[in-house]
């Protein structure tokens, strides 16, 4: 009897602990939530819609904004450093990256998050820089898992210490012989070996202060999206198994962002991913349970431009889709984003969804200290 009562005092010790720790959670997102709507209600309309781009910018010595509204500076959410922004050294960089932050707070602009695309490879804008980052093929081939988890760490240690916060990697697509062409050493192969290794990328980052996208949801196929509209042709079972389940395996260790790709799915939506109500609402958000940020590929890629999609409305249609942030390879988006507020005095229900997405980044900026 008594160690009934104990056993039983016990479980309700564990509920009431488990109670306190859910209510205090809820209480800390709730408050989280509160500060990010207070602080995005303090900025201006044109501020509040720069929110939702992701933009290249020129030089890598010292930053300044190149558009002007009303005589301020416009300077994107989030800035997307290419090749060319990263100069010869460690310092330089890290000097550049500062340079942003103290033209942000010298011209009282929120300041933007700093994002890179360093897969490893042949994508590695940082090389040179940082430690050296193989291809996710030559990781998986070569790394135990154990062994890669500690190589995306001293990645992830160095970008931190350049002041760069969100990666546009990994690549979670498995490799297929209607992809592998275009992603080659990008992919880490295998289902399997996509999901495992894809996993421990994901941590090693998240873990060490810089946040993670997983890419490119649904998939791919061998046309390069730079170029040409991706056309994937799978069965239904196909789609289950090389495309949905990688990612939703992924997804449980929750990544900050998704990339969403421009391929059209036959036998699903047939419109391009990035537009996609099916793929981002009803798979990824609903079905996988996905909250983070829903980034587009470059909105001005041939995929799109050529195939009756130019950049304006392709913006309009993304964010109104459940897309948060829209990555334009231009340096200058101030036209897109008066037309994209444009469209939100029109229409309120677009107005809604965009308040979402400007809250969402503004999160986000938040967790990743970009925002004290």
């Amino acid at each position: 009897m008594v160690n009934l009562i104990q056993i039983t005092k016990n479980s309700l010790m564990k509920r009431f602990l488990l109670s306190v720790f859910l209510s205090s959670f809820s209480l800390l997102f709730s408050q989280e939530k509160s500060r990010a709507e207070e602080y995005l209600s303090s900025l201006s309309k044109i501020e509040q819609v720069s929110q939702v781009f992701l933009v290249n910018v020129e030089g890598n010595v010292k930053y300044k904004a190149v558009e002007f509204y009303k005589g301020k500076p416009v300077i994107p959410g989030g800035i997307l450093l290419f090749s060319y922004n990263i100069g010869q050294s460690k310092g330089q960089v890290k000097n550049y990256i500062q340079s942003i932050k103290n033209y942000s707070k010298e011209n009282k602009i929120s300041a933007p998050y700093v994002a890179i695309d360093q897969e490893g490879g042949y994508v590695n804008r940082l090389r040179g820089i940082t430690s050296v980052l193989v291809s996710n093929e030559k990781i998986k081939n070569n790394f135990a898992p154990s062994a890669a988890f500690d190589v995306y760490k001293t990645q992830a240690e160095e970008m931190k210490e350049l002041g760069i916060n969100l990666n546009l990697a990994p690549v979670v697509e498995p490799l297929l012989e209607s992809n592998k062409k275009f992603l080659e050493s990008r992919s880490y192969g295998e289902i399997e070996k996509a999901c495992v290794y894809s996993v421990l990328c994901i941590n090693a980052y998240e873990k060490n202060g810089i946040g993670t996208t997983a890419k490119h949801f649904p998939g791919n196929t061998n046309t390069d999206p730079h170029t040409g509209l991706p056309e994937i042709r799978l069965s239904e079972n196909e789609i289950a198994r090389n495309m949905i389940l990688p990612f939703a395996f992924v997804l449980s260790v929750k990544p900050s962002a998704v990339l969403m790709s421009h391929a059209r799915v036959k036998n699903a939506d047939d419109i391009p991913s990035c537009f996609s109500k099916y793929w981002i609402k009803d798979v990824l958000q609903q079905k996988m349970g996905f909250e983070g940020l829903v980034i587009s590929d470059d909105v001005f890629m041939g995929a799109l431009a050529d195939n009756g999609y130019p950049p304006e409305s392709a913006c309009v249609k993304a964010i109104e889709s459940g897309v948060d942030v829209l990555m334009l390879s231009e340096k200058k988006f101030l036209p897109v984003a008066l037309q994209i507020l444009d469209e939100a005095e029109k229409n309120p229900e677009f107005a809604k969804r965009l308040r979402e997405a400007e809250l969402k980044v503004i999160e986000f900026k938040i967790k990743k200290g970009v925002l004290n």
